[in-house]
């Protein structure tokens, strides 16, 4: 594709609008009370990497949410290949957002307000600069714990992040890249934006439960049964991760990263299992599989 644009273009509620000129309400319930929810996808290449995984959790989150969309689901498939292409990106992150909406009122009835549908394309970013990516980042376990499904399901991928950006801000003024919730229950959870793995004894395990069930999780998954190698899901403790031979994160935002560091105790980043979950995962996004064409 040609240079990305000079100015943003965002869709909303049907328009493509330049960034200086697209607007929500100040009203929407989205900003007010965090009442909305999101997707994010990538495009490596010039083509959307999982875009109907994405969409199938974004629609499960909706009907559970309770929310409405006016467009179909083939019109979201359009909508977010087309922002994209407006932005002249063919290597971007592409967020789509659906809010409430504005209400009529101070106190309004959620179940009559029009929803605000929202894309968002950007250059592709990674969740690590390229040095770290190599040599692993260093992550710590969190004071805080995540989300019980009797309180807010992880499995909502909503707009209310303050809980992510909390154990964000907690590592970055400790020196670290990121944290990991552990459940109310004491078992490893998440990262604030990825999903985690650990690898003893040349066994991949990974969290169970309490956690968004991530589609480059999955794909991870998918990965490991191809390649050959042990896998599973499992209820992981602190020790586990302090005691794991590798350890790695992966999320949408740059697909597996090695760890370095847990809590002050050191990690292989570069171990064998990291580097072929990797290797095997940008091998199948240059390939295109699972891929939608922009």
């Amino acid at each position: 594709m040609e240079q990305p644009v000079a100015e943003p273009i965002i869709y909303i509620d049907g328009n493509f609008e330049p960034l200086s000129v697209a607007r929500i309400s100040p009203l929407d319930q989205g900003f007010l009370l965090g009442d909305g929810i999101f997707d994010v996808v990538s495009a490596w290449d010039s083509k959307i990497f999982m875009l109907d995984a994405h969409l199938d959790r974004f629609f499960d989150s909706m009907r559970a949410a309770r929310l409405e969309t006016r467009l179909s689901r083939e019109q979201w498939v359009d909508a977010i290949v087309e922002t994209t292409r407006r932005n002249k990106l063919s290597d971007a992150s592409i967020r789509f957002i659906l809010t409430r909406g504005v209400p009529d009122g101070v106190v309004a009835d959620p179940r009559h307000i029009q929803p605000t549908e929202m894309i968002w394309a950007a250059p592709y970013i990674f969740l690590a600069d390229e040095e770290k990516r190599s040599t692993g980042i260093r992550i710590m376990i969190s004071s805080m714990r995540g989300f019980a499904p009797d309180t807010l399901d992880p499995r909502f991928k909503c707009l209310d992040r303050l809980s992510s950006q909390l154990i964000r801000l907690e590592a970055l003024e400790a020196g670290y890249d990121d944290a990991v919730w552990l459940d109310g229950h004491g078992y490893v959870a998440e990262a604030a934006a990825s999903n985690i793995f650990v690898v003893k004894n040349d066994e991949i395990f990974t969290p169970q439960t309490g956690i968004l069930r991530g589609i480059t999780r999955a794909t991870v998954l998918e990965l490991a049964e191809r390649g050959g190698i042990p896998h599973r899901e499992s209820q992981l403790t602190a020790f586990d991760l302090y005691s794991a031979d590798e350890v790695f994160t992966c999320s949408t935002a740059g697909g597996p990263l090695p760890v370095r560091e847990v809590s002050g105790r050191a990690i292989a980043a570069t171990g064998p299992i990291t580097e072929r979950i990797s290797e095997l995962y940008w091998q199948m996004r240059a390939e295109g599989e699972y891929s939608t064409p922009i």
